[in-house]
């Protein structure tokens, strides 16, 4: 399961199963593929990951564009 959206800040984030982590729930920036990015988070709870997802949307400190 993917969930995309894009923040006023043009960062994608995607919301999604992770199955090689323990079937955690996992945000991140769409296309930061490393497994030890700094911006890679992991919650057990569908919805914690939700909650955060929608606060790293609104933050503009979340990702520097380059």
């Amino acid at each position: 399961m993917n969930i995309m959206a894009k923040n006023k800040f043009g960062v994608k984030w995607e919301l999604f199963m992770d199955e090689l982590n323990y079937d955690m729930w996992a945000v991140r920036p769409v296309g930061d593929k490393d497994f030890n990015s700094p911006r890679l988070f992991h919650f057990i709870k569908k919805q914690d990951a939700e909650k955060f997802k929608e606060l790293v949307e609104k933050s503009y400190h979340a990702v520097l564009k380059k």
